[in-house]
């Protein structure tokens, strides 16, 4: 079972002290102590735990548990391993110079940043209508060849794109070579109208004035005459085909020009506001992840909802040049509001619990003491800070994970749970949420619901279990089909049956559901799977809690250590722990948080 110790975060402090202690520092052993457990400084090295206050037992991977006398985990059944309590100040940790560089933790003073929510919101791109050019005959008659027959082919303005046989054009190309010789040979200005007025025929018939030119130098009449195209782009459609009669305005062609492209996005009701004609929203084309984002600007709202559905059409206008991507293809147009200045720090040097967060502030040089902080607005990089911190601490930026299982393996004491103004930090403050979750909603009123509605989110719910089955066996393929089948579910429930406050708050939690779900399905890589996954499962909880299912047990499980420590949640109808973010390797790890009635 130590082999499972690589998944936490102390055994790599632990090789990081072996490897210190070759210069300045040398190990000891006593009673009752692991001799694999190095010390941090000279000053915790030489203390006799049974002379500092005794012994507790803790578990490697889960810290948070501390028992007086030897045992194993209730959580994952690993034997817990002694922990010497010193006689050094119970919170204060210290790390020498070469330690902090090998565990790469970081200092930063905390800073004042600006933060908001984000809305993404799945889209796609679309060729731009105002961009299309129609070609269409100008004369009756018969194709007699094609020059572009392809779909998908860039032409420019000018190239030649048919030959036509037409009997009208060959009369009028008659009567502008009779108005010609007239006018030559009388030398009168009311017979250079006539011709000028056959030139122009000749014109609005399509013939370009270099045909016209050849035309009077050669005094020939051309049975077959060339089309070029009016401008360029890219051909979308070809109507015609070689040998077919045409008549007068059919279509032939339609170009689109994709140096620009339209992105179209669906806004559910509590997102409009977030948008109006004129912004500038960053778009992120699938498959180029690795790249900034596009800027696209918002050119058009849908004044009314699509027909059955309770959904707005937001466009928005990208540049494309060199015709880089193509209509069709997937994106994601990422919407920020609420946005305002915080105190703010990454995400990793905040650690979270079942019960709180806390940051490690440097006191000293190499000495940190931990903080219990409340956390606000979070995103996918900075966290804000709203109680704990007044903005002139130094914060360890990196490396907060190790610091906190240092803290607890070598003191036995949780800085989450302990009491720390006895040690003179600030008072308790009130948990923050141990993952990001979406903006809260007020819960509708659960009588309210119809036991129809019920039945068809508890079909969400037991197609959930298969689901999180396929996450337990760690099959990428599994997930896949799985999240189909959910979809399906999600996607037969009846929204109509909901009404008023409601009917938005299903809408905002089915928008989250449905976004994760075709995450899990477009993406080839389980851990990014497991991340939409947590997603998925936050909307369903706040969806059961808030509309009830009909008489099925629901166990709302918790592992700490899921997506890189920051932990994650997932609903179960087996009280029995099944982690679906680590399968066999941490079959058991978890606990049941809550129990849904």
């Amino acid at each position: 079972m130590i082999k499972q110790w690589i998944y936490g975060s102390a055994a790599l402090l632990v090789m990081l002290n072996a490897a210190c202690q070759s210069g300045d520092r040398a190990s000891t052993t006593s009673k009752g102590t692991d001799t694999s457990q190095v010390a941090l400084d000279d000053h915790q090295h030489n203390q006799d735990p049974d002379q500092s206050g005794g012994t507790t037992y803790t578990c490697p991977m889960h810290p948070q548990i501390v028992q007086s006398a030897p045992g194993t985990c209730p959580i994952c059944s690993m034997d817990l391993v002694p922990v010497a309590k010193t006689g050094a100040k119970a919170t204060e940790i210290m790390l020498s110079e070469s330690q902090m560089q090998l565990a790469n933790v970081r200092v930063q003073p905390v800073a004042r940043g600006s933060i908001g929510n984000s809305t993404v919101l799945n889209a796609r791109l679309a060729a731009n209508q105002e961009q299309t050019e129609v070609i269409s005959s100008r004369v009756a008659g018969r194709i007699e060849r094609l020059y572009v027959k392809e779909t998908g082919q860039r032409i420019r303005r000018g190239q030649v794109l048919y030959e036509i046989y037409s009997e009208p054009l060959l009369t009028q190309q008659q009567e502008y070579l009779l108005t010609l010789r007239q006018a030559e040979e009388l030398k009168e200005p009311r017979y250079e109208e006539i011709r000028r007025a056959a030139e122009q025929k000749l014109r609005l018939y399509g013939m370009t004035g270099d045909q016209i030119a050849q035309l009077a130098r050669s005094r020939t009449v051309q049975t077959r005459i060339p089309f070029v195209a009016p401008a360029g782009g890219t051909v979308m459609e070809i109507a015609v085909s070689e040998g077919q009669y045409v008549g007068e305005g059919a279509l032939l062609y339609r170009l689109i020009n994709l140096g620009q492209l339209w992105v179209e996005a669906e806004l559910y009701a509590g997102e409009a506001r977030y948008v109006k004609v004129g912004d500038k929203v960053p778009v992120q084309v699938v498959g180029h992840e690795g790249e900034p984002p596009l800027s696209a600007q918002v050119t058009f709202i849908n004044p009314e909802y699509r027909a059955g559905s309770q959904v707005l059409v937001m466009r928005a206008v990208v540049a494309n040049p060199g015709g880089r991507f193509q209509p069709g293809q997937q994106a994601r147009v990422r919407l920020r509001h609420g946005v305002q200045r915080e105190l703010t720090l990454p995400v990793d040097a905040v650690v979270r619990g079942g019960e709180g967060a806390v940051v490690f502030v440097q006191t000293g040089q190499g000495t940190f003491q931990p903080r219990r902080v409340q956390t606000g607005t979070e995103t996918d990089q900075q966290v804000a800070i709203t109680k704990g911190l007044n903005g002139d601490e130094t914060i360890a930026m990196s490396g907060a994970y190790l610091l906190y299982s240092e803290l607890i393996l070598k003191k036995g004491v949780n800085p989450i749970t302990a009491n720390l103004e006895e040690e003179g930090q600030p008072p308790a403050l009130p948990a923050s949420n141990p993952t990001p979750v979406a903006e809260a909603t007020p819960p509708a009123q659960t009588h309210n619901v119809p036991d129809p509605f019920k039945k068809q989110l508890t079909s969400v719910y037991e197609a959930s279990l298969v689901l999180t089955e396929a996450f337990v066996a760690s099959n990428a393929t599994q997930t896949k089909t799985a999240a189909k089948e959910v979809e399906k579910a999600l996607t037969a429930v009846d929204m109509k049956q909901l009404a008023g406050q409601a009917h938005t708050v299903w809408m905002s939690h089915l928008k989250a559901m449905h976004s994760a779900l075709v995450a899990i399905r477009n993406e080839g890589e389980l851990e990014k799977q497991r991340a939409a996954f947590a997603r998925f499962q936050e909307g369903l909880y706040q969806s059961v809690k808030t509309f009830g299912l009909t008489d099925k047990p629901v166990y709302r499980q918790f592992c700490p250590m899921a997506q890189n420590n920051k932990g994650g949640y997932w609903l179960s109808d087996k009280k029995p722990i099944r982690n679906p973010y680590f399968g066999e390797q941490m079959l058991t790890c978890g606990e049941t948080k809550e129990t849904i009635n």
